[in-house]
C-alpha cells in the first residue's frame, strides 16, 4: 500500500455517490435539529430564568465535539477499531457498572454519570460499541462459510450427543452465538436502570446483523415471534410498562393522569395542519407538552412545520436508510459491509420508532430522535456512528480496488492467484484481510 493510500484515509474517490448522498440527508437532518432545539427550549429556560440560548449554546458545544469525533474517527483504520472491539465492549460495561453506583437518577432512571456540567449517557455508547463487537464476531462466521441457521445449532450438540467432534459439542453452540454476548450483558445492565427501550435497542440492531447474514426466513419469523414474546412479558412484569400500553388504546381516556405525555403529543401534532404554524411559533413547547426537546422534539417539528414538514422529516430518515444500504451493499468485505448495515439501521430505525411514539402508535420509551433531539451523548454517539460509517466504507472499498489492482497485475505477470486472491470479491468469501 502507497503512502498517500495509508494518509488519505477518507479520499473522496472511494466514496461512492449513495456515501455523499447519504451525509448530505445527515446534514440537513442535523442542521433542523439544531433549529428545532433552540425553538422547543428557549421559552423553557426564560421561565427558569437562564439564558433563553443556554440549551442551544450547550448543542452547539455537543455538535462541535461530536464532529471533530467522528472526523478522527473516520481517519482511524478500521482494522484497528475491529481488533478493539473486546475493550470498547469491556470499556462499556464498566461505565455501565458505574451508573449502577455512581449514577445520576432523572424521573426514576438512573441511565447518566455526572461528569461536572455535563452528563454521560453509557447505553447510547453501548449502542455503538455492541454493534462493533457483534459485526466483527459474525463477520468471522460468515468468513467461515458457516450456516446462519440458529435453530440447527441449537439442537446439534443434541442431535450429536456423545461425538467427539468440536463443532458438535455445547461450546460450538455457545460459541456461535458469541456475537450477542456482550450486547446481551449490556441490555440486562441497562433494564436494570430501567430503560427497556434502550436495552431492547442494544440487541435488536447486533440481532438483525443475523438476518443480514443469512439466516433462514423460518427463523427470521420465528425470532420476531419470540422477541415479541419476551417484550409482552416484560412489558408487563412492571405496572407502568404496562400502562404505557394501555395507553396506546385510549389516549384520551387518560389525558389527564398517565396518558398526558402521549395526548399532548398528539395534540402538538394535529394542531400543525397541513403547513404548520411556523418555524418557532409552535404553542405545545409553551410547558404544555415535557420532554418537547428530547424525546418528544418531532412533536414540536411537526407542530411548526405541519403535515408537509413531518412527512418531509420521514422521508429525509428513509433516504438516510436507503443510501446506507446502498453502501452496505457495495462492500466486498463480510466485516465493513455488517458494520454499515448495523449502524445505518441504528438510527433509520431508532428515528421511525420515535416517531411512531410520538404519534401514538407505539409506547413511550426513551428513545430519542437521532440528529433531532437535544441530547450530548446521543448526539455524539449518532455523529460517530456517521465517522465510523465514513471511514469503513471509504478505507474498504480502496482495499478492494488495490486488491483487484494486485489480482491483474499477477494475471498479466503469468503468475498463478491464490484462493484468497481469487475469493476475494465473490459475496460470502469476502476477505477479511
Amino acid at each position: 500500500m502507497s503512502s498517500r493510500g495509508e494518509t488519505s484515509l477518507i479520499d473522496m474517490k472511494y466514496a461512492p455517490k449513495a456515501l455523499q448522498k447519504m451525509f448530505i440527508v445527515a446534514g440537513i437532518l442535523i442542521i433542523l435539529g439544531t433549529f428545532n432545539v433552540y425553538s422547543s427550549t428557549y421559552y423553557m429556560n426564560m421561565e427558569s430564568g437562564v439564558s433563553p440560548y443556554s440549551h442551544i449554546l450547550r448543542h452547539l458545544v455537543f455538535l462541535a465535539v461530536s464532529v471533530v469525533f467522528a472526523f478522527i474517527l473516520s481517519r482511524v483504520n478500521y482494522h484497528i477499531i475491529r481488533k478493539g472491539a473486546f475493550l470498547w465492549c469491556v470499556l462499556t460495561l464498566l461505565l455501565l457498572g458505574l451508573v449502577m453506583v455512581a449514577g445520576r437518577t432523572v424521573n426514576g432512571a438512573t441511565r447518566w454519570i455526572a461528569l461536572g456540567p455535563i452528563s454521560l449517557q453509557p447505553s447510547e455508547i453501548a449502542k455503538v460499541t455492541g454493534l462493533i463487537w457483534a459485526a466483527s464476531s459474525l463477520a468471522k462466521k460468515v468468513d467461515a462459510n458457516m450456516s446462519m441457521s440458529i435453530i440447527w445449532h441449537v439442537l446439534k450438540p443434541f442431535v450429536h450427543m456423545g461425538s467427539h467432534k468440536k463443532g458438535d459439542s455445547f461450546g460450538a453452540m455457545f460459541r456461535y452465538f458469541a456475537p450477542l454476548l456482550f450486547p446481551f450483558i449490556m441490555a440486562v445492565l441497562v433494564l436494570k436502570q430501567p430503560d427497556m427501550g434502550t436495552a431492547g435497542m442494544i440487541l435488536l440492531f447486533p440481532a438483525l446483523l443475523y438476518v443480514i447474514a443469512g439466516m433462514p426466513v423460518l427463523e427470521i419469523l420465528l425470532g420476531a415471534a419470540g422477541a415479541f414474546a419476551v417484550f409482552v412479558v416484560l412489558a408487563f412484569a412492571m405496572p407502568y410498562r404496562m400502562q404505557r400500553i394501555i395507553i396506546l388504546f385510549e389516549p384520551e381516556k387518560y389525558a389527564q393522569g398517565i396518558g398526558y405525555q402521549t395526548m399532548q403529543s398528539l395534540i402538538a401534532v394535529g394542531s400543525g395542519g397541513l403547513l404548520g404554524q411556523g418555524m418557532g411559533e409552535g404553542l405545545s413547547k409553551f410547558l404544555y407538552l415535557p420532554e418537547q426537546y428530547t424525546d418528544f422534539a418531532y412533536a414540536v417539528f411537526s407542530q411548526e412545520y405541519g403535515f408537509i414538514g413531518s412527512v418531509a422529516l420521514l422521508v429525509l430518515y428513509l433516504a438516510f436508510m436507503w443510501y446506507g444500504l446502498s453502501v452496505g451493499r457495495k462492500l466486498k468485505q463480510t466485516y465493513p459491509a455488517l458494520l454499515v448495515y448495523g449502524l445505518t439501521l441504528l438510527i433509520s430505525v431508532q428515528a421511525l420508532i420515535n416517531i411512531a411514539m410520538v404519534i401514538g402508535l407505539f409506547p413511550v420509551t426513551g428513545i430519542p430522535l437521532p440528529f433531532i433531539s437535544f441530547g450530548g451523548t446521543s448526539l455524539l454517539m449518532n455523529i460517530a456512528a456517521l465517522g465510523l460509517i465514513w471511514g469503513t466504507a471509504t478505507q474498504s472499498l480502496r482495499e478492494s480496488d488495490e486488491l483487484e489492482r494486485r489480482q491483474r497485475i499477477a494475471a498479466m505477470e503469468g503468475r498463478p492467484l491464490t484462493f484468497g486472491e481469487l475469493s476475494g470479491s465473490v459475496y460470502g468469501k469476502r476477505r477479511s484481510y
